[in-house]
C-alpha cells in the first residue's frame, strides 16, 4: 500500500485553449493574437462574463488589459 505521501499529486486542470476566462483568475495562462505569441502571466481578475481578463504585472511590466472580442485566445 502507498502512502498519500509518496503519490503523486492529481492535476484536474484541463490544458489547451480556454472560452471559460472568469474561471481562470489565479491560473497561469498564455495570451495569443493572430497566432502570436504575445504574453505569458497569472490571470489575476477575470469579468464574469468571460469578456476580458487582466494579468498581473510582474517585474517593470504593468498588469495588461486583454479583451476576448478583440481576438486575443488564453490558452492554459
Amino acid at each position: 500500500m502507498t502512502s498519500l505521501a509518496m503519490r503523486e499529486p492529481r492535476n484536474t486542470s484541463v490544458r489547451g485553449l480556454r472560452d471559460d476566462w472568469s474561471r481562470l483568475t489565479g491560473h497561469t495562462v498564455e495570451v495569443w493574437f493572430m497566432g502570436e505569441h504575445v504574453t505569458t502571466g497569472v490571470v489575476e481578475q477575470a469579468a464574469d462574463d468571460d469578456s476580458v481578463l487582466w494579468i498581473a504585472g510582474a517585474g517593470v511590466f504593468t498588469r495588461r488589459l486583454f479583451d476576448k472580442s478583440t481576438g486575443f485566445k488564453v490558452w492554459v
